[in-house]
């Protein structure tokens, strides 16, 4: 597995150009190109306005590879009418990206593209998104929390963020909290991480069980105990129950925290 296609929502927005920053630095690890989407909203294909707003939205992506963090990079740009950010998906094309990476907390920008919109994409989206929180200037990993219930579903899933893993070569810190509401016995907890260790060779690793009263203020704690430079979690979309990696518990981080969240849907 490796990362040749980055797909990056893009609404001209502060962090969306945060996130930007980013995909430049994975595209020059990985010899990858980066697909620059942007989605708008028109009214009918006659109407004048809609005319200018196409011309100034082209013109503004055009400049965006003058942005000197890009330049060397290979880039594709694309002009999506009448679709909602989830609904790009939809594009044969750019469901088959590698990954997502996009900014969140930003500012609404044309297309109102980041933001709360990241949570949707986080939730329904076919590969792994990289939500980044604000400007990193040269994005790196060396301590990468995993959060995980390490079910059988969740050990198969972890190579989908082999790619990072490769790139960075970062310590991982695998981490399971338990809580009042969704115990589990250490030495079932200890018994899941052995066999998670026995399908991922890990050169530089950790493990943790973590004691807090919800899996969120658990991960997040955990975090920033080790200052953290990304968490990885896969996310059940809204059909999760008490799993450590459920919708929910991913929506929440990637709302409250300042780290990096790296996630994939099961």
């Amino acid at each position: 597995m490796s990362i040749n296609h980055i797909l990056v929502p893009y609404d001209f927005s502060d962090c969306a150009t945060d996130a930007l920053r980013v995909a430049a630095k994975l595209a020059r690890l990985s010899s990858a190109t980066i697909h620059l989407v942007h989605v708008y909203e028109d009214m009918t294909d006659f109407h004048s306005s809609n005319h200018r707003m196409r011309e100034e939205i082209e013109q503004r992506l055009d400049h965006v590879p003058e942005l000197p963090f890009l330049q060397g990079i290979p880039m594709k740009r694309f002009m999506l009418r009448q679709f909602g950010i989830t609904e790009m998906f939809r594009n044969e094309q750019l469901r088959t990206m590698d990954i997502v990476v996009m900014g969140s907390n930003g500012a609404r920008g044309l297309g109102a593209m980041v933001g709360s919109n990241t949570q949707r994409v986080v939730r329904i989206a076919p590969m792994p998104v990289l939500v980044i929180k604000h400007n990193v200037e040269d994005f790196d990993v060396k301590d990468l929390v995993y959060a995980s219930n390490f079910t059988a579903e969740d050990i198969e899933k972890f190579d989908t963020f082999r790619p990072i893993v490769d790139l960075f070569n970062p310590k991982i810190h695998l981490l399971k909290v338990n809580t009042p509401s969704s115990f589990q016995r250490s030495a079932d907890t200890y018994k899941a991480i052995d066999t998670f260790l026995q399908r991922h060779e890990l050169r530089k690793f950790s493990t943790t069980i973590y004691n807090d009263l919800s899996v969120e203020e658990g991960i997040l704690g955990f975090a920033r105990g080790i200052d953290a430079d990304l968490i990885a979690m896969a996310t059940h979309g809204r059909k999760g129950f008490f799993h450590v990696v459920n919708g929910s518990v991913t929506e929440d981080i990637v709302n409250r925290t300042s780290f990096p969240v790296l996630s994939v849907k099961l």
